[in-house]
């Protein structure tokens, strides 16, 4: 009898073995198949192709469930309303995907785009056409479903001429009109091909927007709502302290898999020195250093055995640069951005004030991609060529009062900053003693970020420095296209080429990679030469991070903290 019963349970081994091979075997040709049909979707391929995949944020999240993540930032954003022109990386942060999610998200390993809220989707031959298909199971945290409505909604609300998003309707130029199917399809139709057109209609930026929430009669009363957003992600709004936090607790009727932190409180802490004092308090989890501050604490073992000193690159690191204003009497002559440029001394401030951790750039592309031509050289320190450019511009000091002037003007300009940021402070200085050596006096012009912001879409600046944050895939038309130049717009600087429309134009509608990134290595020699950004240096992110949130990993597109849980014994907060 027993060695029946154990001959029995030898073979219903064998046999659940075998279940798990071929499980598993499928699972990695279901893989295969759609990795190799998200490689030919990237390049717009045959008609027809749909592609089908989990969210990553259906997948089982590890560990216990429970407690806050407190960050520590610097900057308290101006809005938390995503479709806004005053909408900047700090909101994008807080509220996208957490409150609105997107159609479409990168894969934080494979940086390609795969469904969220959409299901799947299909493009039509030539890239004209792309269908949506929405998950059948997505709610907004009110429980009212998710539809083709909101999509549409979302799309009207950004083209809307009243709408304060100019800055974010220029994603959208090239699409025709779009079509409603029925409640879970909608259809957009494109004007001409655009090579990132997926990225655009995903919406990721801003995510999908209730209509039955933000419908509205007048824009201005969209315009006016810049807190208690409602979407449909793993998070609810609960209150937005002014001057003090924002704060987020867990949707437990979240359509997906719920993350396992249940508060995220957003502190403002306009001091860097502060928020460290915070941080090794334990009254914040995470913050975003100065660089002389990591450099420091990096290599301080007592410090690293209590929080994780997190550096990585990826592709969506800002580029920091300096803006020149081109309406004004100094900037709109060539030589005289440029001399500007020969005063920098680059290499001194990566060493001294980056403390080593930054390269120099010479354009808006991420450095480590293809779309950025490694053939261009920095322009040299060279304070000697900046006299000589100077004074072939006309701006010599003609009354002898150690300021250089043209036409009656002294060349006196402000230099806007914001006043949060120690990096900056420490940078305007250093190249205010340099333009003092040359004749030219700079005012230091500091504002708080809320302040700044507008500043910048007004256009109310001489020259600023700050940075843009990258994409995966960049286009410089929002920054560089003469058609974004006011309004809202991001063509700060007034830079206006015609080359440089004619290559921008072209490339968006190349979806050769190989053949637009030639054309962005024009934009970019054009860059170089005509200096409306003084191209100052990439730095990698910094994070430092309380070691009682586990589970942290950096992946290829940086850190996912959806993914972070703290163990019990190790939770503060109910």
């Amino acid at each position: 009898m027993n060695n029946r019963n154990g001959f029995i349970t030898f073979l219903l081994l064998i046999l659940f073995v075998i279940i798990i091979l071929l499980q598993y075997n499928s699972y990695r040709k279901t893989e295969r198949f759609n990795d190799d049909l998200n490689i030919f979707i990237q390049s717009f391929g045959p008609s027809k192709v749909v592609v089908t995949a989990t969210s990553s944020n259906q997948q089982a999240y590890p560990g216990d469930e429970g407690d806050w993540l407190i960050w520590g930032m610097s900057v308290e954003p101006k809005t938390l309303n995503q479709i806004n022109n005053d909408a900047d990386i700090y909101s994008r942060w807080i509220t996208t995907p957490y409150i609105w999610e997107p159609l479409l998200e990168y894969d934080y390993d494979t940086m390609k785009l795969k469904p969220y809220l959409a299901e799947d989707y299909d493009i039509s031959e030539g890239g004209l056409e792309i269908t949506f298909t929405l998950r059948d199971d997505i709610y907004f945290s009110d429980g009212v479903p998710v539809t083709s409505d909101d999509v549409i909604f979302t799309y009207e609300t950004i083209m809307n001429p009243g709408i304060d998003a100019a800055s974010i309707a220029q994603q959208y130029v090239d699409v025709e009109r779009v079509v409603r199917i029925d409640d879970r399809q909608v259809r957009f139709i494109m004007k001409r091909p655009f090579f990132k057109t997926l990225d655009a209609l995903a919406f990721g930026d801003m995510g999908i927007y209730p209509k039955h929430i933000y419908e509205f009669n007048d824009p201005a009363e969209f315009n006016e709502r810049i807190s208690t957003p409602v979407g449909s992600g793993p998070y609810i709004f609960e209150k937005w302290d002014t001057g003090s936090q924002i704060v987020f607790r867990r949707n437990e009727n979240y359509w997906g898999s719920k993350p396992k932190l249940k508060k995220v409180i957003y502190r403002f802490i306009t001091n860097t020195v502060a928020c460290l004092q915070a941080l090794r308090a334990g009254e914040i989890d995470l913050m975003i250093p100065e660089p002389d501050q990591f450099a420091e604490l990096a290599s301080d073992g007592a410090f690293k055995d209590k929080f994780h000193c997190l550096q990585y690159y990826e592709p969506r690191v800002p580029f920091f640069f300096i803006g020149w204003n081109i309406d004004t009497p100094y900037f709109s002559d060539r030589r005289v951005r440029l001399a500007m440029t020969h005063i920098i001394d680059r290499e001194k401030i990566i060493d001294n004030l980056l403390k080593g951790s930054g390269k120099i750039i010479t354009g808006p592309f991420y450095s480590g991609g293809d779309q950025s031509d490694p053939d261009i050289s920095p322009w040299p320190y060279d304070p000697e060529r900046a006299k000589e450019l100077l004074d072939e511009a006309g701006w010599i000091d003609t009354d002898k009062d150690g300021i250089r002037d043209k036409n009656g003007i002294p060349f006196r300009f402000k230099f806007m900053y914001t006043s949060s940021s120690a990096l900056y402070i420490r940078l305007v200085k250093l190249i205010k003693d340099e333009a003092a050596k040359i004749g030219i006096d700079i005012i230091a012009d500091p504002y708080e970020w809320s302040v700044l912001i507008p500043r910048l879409t007004d256009r109310r600046f001489e020259a600023t420095v700050m940075g843009w944050g990258g994409d995966v895939i960049d286009d410089p038309y929002q920054i560089f296209h003469s058609s974004q130049i006011g309004d809202g717009a991001s063509n700060y600087v007034g830079f206006s080429n015609k080359d440089t429309d004619r290559l921008i134009e072209t490339a968006r509608m190349t979806l050769d990679e190989a053949e637009r990134n030639n054309l962005f290595h024009e934009v970019h020699r054009i860059l170089h030469e005509e200096q409306p950004y003084t191209f100052l240096f990439e730095r990698p992110f910094m994070r430092l991070l309380d070691r009682r949130l586990q589970n942290v990993k950096i992946h290829a597109m940086g850190l996912n903290w959806l993914e972070w849980h703290v163990p019990k014994d190790k939770q503060k907060y109910n």
